[in-house]
């Protein structure tokens, strides 16, 4: 199945994800607005999605994603780790 959602961050930008998936996503982008830093990190993070189950909760989807912006150092600006796990949720319905 494929999905796509736009989340606008309170406060700060817009996130728009699509992605395939069936029980687990099977592939993902993210796009929108904000900033990240290094720019090539995007593809880090959206490595780290790869066969998480759709079923994880968004808070576990966000830790996940944390951890990768942490441990690499990823600066995020005008978006966070809640918000993109927010709109990988929103695709998914």
């Amino acid at each position: 199945m494929e999905g796509s959602a736009r989340y606008k961050v309170p406060g700060g930008k817009l996130v728009s994800i699509k992605l395939e998936y069936d029980t687990s996503i099977k592939k993902v982008m993210i796009l929108g607005d904000f900033f990240i830093y290094p720019e090539s990190a995007l593809d880090e993070i959206e490595e780290c999605l790869v066969a998480t189950g759709v079923d994880k909760s968004e808070t576990e989807i966000a830790n996940k994603i944390n951890y990768v912006v942490t441990s690499s150092g990823i600066r995020l600006i005008g978006v966070t780790p809640d918000a993109i796990a927010k709109a990988i949720k929103m695709a998914v319905k």
